[in-house]
């Protein structure tokens, strides 16, 4: 209840407290975006290959497979026909389940290589991107 004689709150001072309300807000926003980026990546977009190794992955923003865009590359000694023979089972389930892209979406490129000591093994690089 305002009382005659109570000075009003100073305009510096209400502005550093909106200023920090509406920065907490923003926060809120992207931290429920970075997770709802990190569970659709994880669990529908970009899958890892089981028992793959990583070889490489960078990423642009705070985490990989969040938001932003992240390359992620892995080796497997599964032949290329396995590897895609999974990919393709997954990519069915995900139709099947009737799962929306959200605002993720990812893809993946599969290859043969011959590694350096002469045995063969497949290259999987999955690319993810959220919010970008």
């Amino acid at each position: 209840m305002y009382q005659p004689n109570q000075k009003p709150t100073p305009l510096p001072k209400l502005l550093f407290i909106l200023g920090g309300v509406s920065l907490g807000i923003i926060a809120l926003v992207i931290l429920l975006a970075d997770i709802k980026c990190h569970y659709d990546i994880e669990n529908w977009w970009a899958v890892p290959y089981p028992d793959a190794e990583t070889v490489d992955m960078q990423y642009d923003l705070f985490r990989p497979r969040a938001l932003g865009e992240t390359r992620w590359i892995l080796e497997t000694a599964d032949d290329e026909d396995t590897v895609r023979k999974f990919y393709q089972g997954l990519t069915l389930e995900i139709l099947n389940s009737g799962q929306t892209r959200g605002l993720a979406w990812a893809e993946r490129f599969i290859q043969s290589i011959e590694k350096p000591d002469g045995s063969q093994a497949t290259r999987i690089v999955l690319f993810s991107a959220c919010g970008t």
